[in-house]
């Protein structure tokens, strides 16, 4: 291998491991999930961007209940193994 090859190899390696590390490292602290006045936080599970201190608020998206930061997680592995609301029986 020359040092062209190498240095491609190197790019690439990195390329692959800062794409891993951006999709699946560390996530924010799941419990920061209040606002500065204390309230919690509320995201759509399928928007996470969409977010509302309302608890009644739905996602100006695709019109879904927002639930509560801390809870998203669980929504969202629910509905990817098919018991979501949309899921086909």
């Amino acid at each position: 291998m020359d040092a062209a090859e190498i240095g491609v190899l190197i790019g690439g390696i990195s390329l692959i491991a800062l794409t891993l590390w951006f999709f699946f490292g560390k996530r924010e602290d799941e419990s920061a999930t209040v606002t500065v006045d204390g309230k919690p936080i509320y995201e759509c599970p399928m928007h996470p961007w969409i977010t509302s201190i309302d608890p009644a608020a739905n996602c100006s998206i695709c019109g879904m209940k927002l639930v509560r930061r801390g809870d998203v997680g669980a929504k969202r592995e629910a509905m990817q193994q098919g018991h979501g609301p949309h899921a086909h029986h």
